[in-house]
């Protein structure tokens, strides 16, 4: 009956989430279409304004000189009328740096920086002028770092070539319209001269890139700009980004500019529309899912909901709780067959309590036999061989010392039963920890090399001591060695840290082992809980019971396949 319901308002959801999800995906896709060509329509009309502008500023200034020089090379002018109309031309344009005239040898004849008369050589800029051709050099970064240029035209009269104005164009109107060009938060542009290097970039870190030549042409958006072509393009820019790209040629300079908008930004509509459409179908299935509910609820949910609440009851184990349906269909069939069930589920658990009892008895027992016939056995074989080599003193004191090491060792298993109901009885004493844990180690080096496994110790000072019993922290420390060279079968490494931090002390195992699974070590300090196959589990509940006796803490970090590391803070002493 469950899944009738169950099926009703799938179907339900269905039929109104499919038309939806098409509806949703295409009304996606013809977004980002529209988004990217409005994006790209709008930046490609701003890089054309921008390059306009560029191309005019630089060609207002060429016309200016050129006029300039008409003026200076038609009329025999005398020549303080000369520095006169040069020095209007500086402060009436503030684009030029400054203005030089020389004549037909090269020789200077005004200046606007009162440089004085004389030879002077200017290079390609004369020679080319001199050849009558406009000569317009590359970009370059000024004492003041700002970008200029330099341009010369001949001064002519009567059709002769009489001499040449050569002007330095302040170009730091184009770095300012690039700087304002700002489409959103993540857009930015730059301009690149003709052989790709960068002479402007509208972000601030951008500057020390002009400054540095940084090259452009890597970009194929470049390449086809200084082609002459106006490009669009989605690409991944010199940082890395994902961007939408647009670039618009400079003719007059064989320039071009690009602007460059975060990808993610360009599409935040197309992501707002997602969003709202996302939202929509999940009102959508909501209202479905509340009507079919509603409509569905005096047929179906009613009955469903008695079976709800009374396996509720039941989870939380009243199992003396009944089903009562009356409605002479098959949910009352279901009910009817849900109390014969838990009459059987109440007779199973009796069972089951008594079975795990049983299993506790027996893991108990098998724990005690794992534990105890070790040193059993030992005392078995040496009293069998004590009637044959009586007589031998060493193997009397052999035995002797077999014996006392593991009646020893049984007392101390029968303590540590005793020791879970009964307080610890310590002895404190002052100890150098870190001599107690050479001792330790000491102890398990053949044990570890047998076992393919290496034990390194780190000491932070040499003299660390603590106060506590000197015997139950050894068994703390040879339990947890212990532990670990068991979890290294195939061998490994075992590292022992000890450092002082404020006043306690920091005692770290970190083994290289199989590790142990998360959901087991919050129990792995509980009486009779262990990840071996065999023992009674005892070793870290004492270990436990050990450090909080000496007001310490003790704590397990551990991943599967990488190791487990014991991490132990006592106090030192004093404290």
């Amino acid at each position: 009956m469950k899944s009738l319901s169950t099926k009703l308002i799938i179907l339900l959801i269905m039929a109104v989430l499919i038309p939806l999800s098409f509806y949703g995906i295409l009304s996606i896709w013809t977004s980002r279409h529209f988004n990217f060509k409005s994006v790209t329509e709008g930046n490609i009309n701003v890089a054309k304004r921008a390059s306009g502008e560029i191309d005019l500023y630089i060609s207002n200034s060429m016309a200016i000189l050129n006029a300039l020089a008409q003026n200076l090379g038609r009329f025999n002018i005398a020549r303080e009328e000369q520095r006169l109309i040069l020095g209007n031309y500086i402060l009436n344009f503030p684009e030029f740096r400054e203005i030089h005239i020389a004549d037909n040898k090269g020789k200077l004849i005004i200046s606007s920086n009162n440089i004085s008369e004389g030879d002077v050589y200017f290079d390609k800029a004369f020679d080319i002028a001199m050849m009558d051709k406009i000569y317009k050099s590359d970009v370059y970064i000024s004492k003041n770092l700002t970008p200029s240029m330099t341009i010369a035209l001949p001064l002519k009269r009567l059709n002769t070539i009489v001499g040449v104005a050569i002007a330095n164009i302040d170009l730091l109107k184009m770095w300012n319209l690039v700087d304002s060009i700002r489409i959103g938060k993540g857009s930015y542009a730059f301009v690149v001269s003709g052989d790709g290097r960068l002479i402007a970039h509208g972000l601030g870190d951008g500057k020390a890139r002009v400054l540095s030549n940084e090259n452009m042409k890597p970009l194929k958006i470049v390449r086809d700009v200084l082609d002459g072509k106006y490009t669009v393009d989605t690409y991944k820019n010199i940082e890395g980004k994902e961007v939408i790209g647009v670039a618009a040629p400079i003719p007059s300079m064989g320039w071009g500019i690009v602007i460059e908008e975060n990808l993610i930004e360009a599409y935040a509509p197309t992501r707002r529309m997602t969003f709202q459409l996302t939202i929509l179908v999940i009102l959508f299935v909501t209202a479905v899912s509340i009507l079919g509910y509603t409509g569905g609820r005096r047929f179906f949910i009613q009955p469903i909901g008695i079976l709800i609440n009374t396996t509720r009851k039941i989870s939380k184990g009243n199992l003396d709780e009944e089903v009562t349906i009356r409605t002479g269909d098959e949910f009352e069939e279901v009910g009817d067959a849900f109390n014969r069930m838990m009459h059987q589920l109440k007779i199973f658990q009796e069972e089951i309590k008594r079975n795990e009892r049983i299993a506790f008895m027996n893991k108990i027992a098998t724990g005690l036999v794992h534990d105890l016939r070790h040193p059993i056995r030992s005392i078995e074989n040496s009293s069998r061989l004590i009637m044959k080599d009586f007589d031998k003193e060493d193997y009397r004191n052999t035995f002797k010392n077999v014996v006392t090491r593991e009646l020893r060792n049984i007392n101390q298993f029968l303590e540590d039963l005793l020791n879970l109901s009964h307080p610890l009885h310590l002895t404190p004493i002052s100890l150098d920890i870190c001599v107690e844990m050479d001792n330790i180690t000491e102890t398990f080096r053949d044990e570890a090399e047998k076992k393919g496994v290496k034990i390194e110790t780190t000491y932070s000072d040499k003299d660390i001591r603590i106060t506590g019993d000197k015997f139950s922290l050894e068994r703390l420390f040879k339990n947890i060695i212990r532990n670990a060279i068991e979890a290294m079968p195939g061998g490994g490494t075992l590292s022992i840290y000890i450092t002082s931090i404020s006043q306690a002390v920091e005692i770290r195992f970190k083994d290289t082992g199989h590790g142990v699974p998360a959901d087991k070590i919050n129990g792995l300090f509980t009486e009779f809980t262990t990840t071996k196959g065999d023992g009674i589990g005892l070793g870290l509940a004492i270990s436990k019971r050990i450090i909080d006796a000496h007001n310490g803490a003790i704590s397990i970090e551990s991943e599967i396949g990488k190791g487990t590391t014991v991490r132990i803070i006592l106090p030192l002493s004093g404290n």
